[in-house]
């Protein structure tokens, strides 16, 4: 009988499918965490900007 997946008797595909798990992951939270540090600019300098033209407008 065929396999239908690939069939490894040493025990190779576990540890690359780990290793590239990890690298993926790593890769993966890297970007997520600079979004959410590039979004976190932009709101404090839109909160920034709102207060500078609230000042404006009273004087």
């Amino acid at each position: 009988m065929k396999y239908l997946y690939p069939h490894n008797e040493n025990g190779f595909l576990l540890p690359v499918a780990i290793v590239l798990l990890f690298i993926v992951s790593s890769v993966l939270l890297y970007f997520v965490t600079s979004y959410i540090s590039q979004m976190n600019i932009y709101e404090m300098l839109e909160s920034r900007y709102i207060s500078a033209t609230i000042k404006k407008m009273e004087n």
